[in-house]
């Protein structure tokens, strides 16, 4: 909901459309950066999801990865409701659960069916960019033409809309603040678990096919993108020290997310090598 803010720096199109306080430049672009990372995490499980559709199997995934990918978000979406984190945080740790939830059934449907599915070829065509072009130019010029009017009706009738509610802390020692702290801590080690897993059965396989190019860049733009976003807010120590589980929780997969896009990169390289020598030997016996 719309809502002003006490001082009077503060952003109109920030506050107008997510209602929420930002003044200080800091605070803006760790606030841009910090939607950077939802817009790259909105779509990151799509391309997977849309792959094991179309191959209709599930040998490229490590269940390992899987695991520790929906008991971190399991954790994730309690720590923000036991700690009482902003709507936008709940509504995405629920998001992001339930398309986990999503990969991991289709997942385990193709890789325990004993059907036959006929495979389909995995290139976007220009029909279906063209869809995925208009819904995200729908969405982003709808959030600008909203942020723009409200910002025009906090420039201009700022009495009358409320303050923008304060979030209201968890009182720190409580049951409530221990069960959600864990559960945060306990996302890090998920998150951090989980692409190894990926990369040794990639390096186990010797081969990348099946997964999702789209899925390893999206997730390390948003992991980057959180990064940033929360090193740029503040770097009093008092706020750093509170935000190293999440720190190291973007830190750490960013990093292994780019270890597996170079896996990807080097094994189609062989792969297409192979073929090379393949194709060249058939016409050699050939002619």
């Amino acid at each position: 909901m719309p809502c002003k803010c006490e001082d009077q720096q503060y952003s109109r199109f920030i506050a107008g459309l997510f209602g929420q306080c930002m003044s200080s430049p800091q605070q803006i672009v760790s606030f841009i950066f910090g939607w950077f990372s939802i817009a790259s995490w909105l779509v990151a499980l799509y391309p997977q999801i849309r792959i094991n559709f179309l191959v209709r199997k599930a040998e490229a995934l490590s269940p390992y990865f899987l695991l520790c990918w929906i008991i971190g978000d399991v954790c994730n979406v309690t720590s923000c409701f036991a700690l009482n984190q902003l709507f936008v945080q709940k509504f995405l740790s629920i998001f992001w659960f339930s398309t986990d939830l999503i990969l991991n059934v289709t997942h385990y449907f193709f890789l325990l069916t004993k059907r036959h599915f006929k495979s389909h070829k995995t290139y976007f065509s220009v029909f279906e960019i063209s869809i995925y072009i208009v819904i995200a130019g729908l969405v982003l010029n709808n959030m600008i033409w909203a942020g723009f009017y409200y910002q025009s009706e906090l420039n201009f009738n700022e009495q009358a809309y409320n303050f923008c509610k304060e979030q209201q802390q968890v009182l720190k020692y409580s049951t409530v603040y221990w069960i959600g702290t864990i559960c945060a801590y306990t996302t890090v080690p998920m998150c951090c678990i989980s692409r190894p897993t990926q990369i040794y059965k990639n390096w186990k396989r010797k081969s990348t096919d099946g997964l999702s190019t789209g899925l390893f860049i999206a997730t390390s733009s948003g992991n980057i993108n959180q990064l940033v976003s929360m090193l740029v807010y503040s770097q009093e120590q008092k706020y750093l020290i509170e935000k190293i589980p999440y720190i190291f929780e973007a830190a750490v997969p960013a990093i292994l997310d780019i270890v597996i896009l170079i896996q990807i990169r080097y094994y189609k390289k062989i792969q297409k090598s192979d073929l090379q020598i393949y194709e060249s030997n058939s016409l050699y016996q050939n002619s």
